[in-house]
């Protein structure tokens, strides 16, 4: 009775019946449906809903959550992103588990220097309205917020960047940047 590796390859046991063309065959269909099973994978993971989008500059008003407008398009192969109609936002098309991304670099081009400074990833029709939150104390040289999430997301669901600072006036912000993968069913 032969015997399966476990990557799922039949091989014959010492007592069994030896019959090499067919044993040959076996094995070559085992490797044959592995390595076709594991391309599938690599191909569904590589064309995996993506959007990425950024914004240059963008000025954050004292002590006011402000969704950041973003301007360019950098990826997208979902059609996640419509920047003419919704230029804050990434649509999910699929529902699925997430791994959104967010980005916000404080520019000192406006010499203001804000006390802390906080980033949201905020989920507009979604289960939770904050995905994930960071807050930074910039009385340091620390100018860049960034955060990654996981988060279960719904077809309509659009996901935000909003941020908030205290420094007194407004501040400029560049680099904006705003991601979401889909990673699972």
């Amino acid at each position: 009775m032969p015997a399966t590796t476990p990557r799922g390859y039949e091989y014959p046991l010492y007592g069994d019946t030896q019959n090499p063309p067919a044993q040959i065959q076996a094995l070559a269909e085992d490797i044959d449906a592995d390595v076709q099973g594991l391309y599938t994978a690599r191909t569904t993971a590589r064309n995996a809903p993506t959007a990425l989008i950024s914004q240059l500059s963008d000025t954050i008003p004292n002590s006011v959550l402000t969704t950041v407008t973003f301007d360019n398009e950098l990826y997208d192969n979902a059609a996640m992103v419509n920047l003419g109609v919704d230029a804050t936002a990434i649509s999910i098309t699929s529902a699925g588990l997430y791994l959104v991304s967010g980005v916000v670099q404080q520019s000192t081009a406006l010499g203001t220097t804000p006390n802390a400074i906080a980033m949201f990833l905020r989920s507009v029709g979604g289960l939770v309205p904050d995905i994930a939150t960071v807050t930074k104390n910039l009385g340091s040289s620390i100018t860049t917020l960034s955060m990654v999430a996981l988060t279960r997301c719904n077809v309509g669901e659009k996901i935000t960047l909003a941020v908030q600072q205290n420094s007194g006036g407004p501040i400029d912000v560049d680099n904006c940047r705003l991601s979401a993968t889909k990673v699972a069913p």
